[in-house]
């Protein structure tokens, strides 16, 4: 087991980090999804923020947007120490907490590779976050090959919407057919142009 602190310098742009949360909607997530993951996001560095960024759709309110300032649950680029932090502060009734899981993107990324994901951001940072019943509705839509195209998404849409204008998912990728699960190291997820997730690695927050 990893500690964040001798991986963090190894981060980069189009990393992934997947979550297995104790709550009761994240059991229900990973039961559905016969998956140890109910959350993906995407790891960002910029060279004006010396820490690393999360690219994620959750409902954590109390963490400022990098893109816009605000703080609102749906699509937004938070402080990726923050976010960890925040869950280890949550804890279920059962006592267990957040796991967190690293898988890097091993990808010769082109010139143009940051110019496209900062565009895509700002193109649809803050859009809303579904509700249970509305993710499960969108999920089903998707496994069915029916894109949704709703005015929310849930994280893993994001996350594979985000590949899809990277130009590493093909164009007529169901995005609301992906789930964390779709980001295992068990499945057996198809990138374009080469590139390729390592092999997971676990790592823990220490909380200051």
């Amino acid at each position: 087991m990893e500690k964040f602190k001798s991986i963090e310098e190894e981060l980069s742009t189009g990393d992934l980090i997947l979550f297995h949360g104790p709550g009761p909607e994240s059991e229900l997530i990973e039961y559905i999804d016969h998956s140890p993951f109910s959350h993906v996001a995407m790891v960002v560095k910029l060279s004006e923020y010396d820490q690393a960024l999360l690219w994620t759709s959750d409902e954590i309110v109390t963490i400022t947007d990098v893109l816009d300032g605000k703080r609102e649950k749906g699509v937004h680029l938070l402080d990726l120490a923050k976010v960890l932090d925040f869950c280890n502060h949550k804890t279920a009734k059962n006592g267990q907490h957040y796991k967190y899981t690293w898988r890097k993107l091993n990808y010769d990324k082109p010139e143009n590779f940051m110019g496209l994901l900062m565009h895509f951001m700002h193109k649809i940072d803050g859009t809303a976050f579904p509700s249970l019943e509305a993710m499960a509705l969108h999920f089903m839509a998707g496994k069915l090959g029916i894109s949704t195209g709703s005015k929310s998404m849930f994280c893993s849409e994001l996350i594979t919407d985000t590949f899809v204008h990277l130009n590493l998912l093909p164009l007529n990728t169901v995005i609301n057919s992906y789930s964390p699960g779709s980001y295992a190291e068990n499945h057996d997820l198809k990138f374009l142009d080469g590139a390729v997730l390592a092999k997971e690695v676990s790592f823990v927050y220490e909380t200051l």
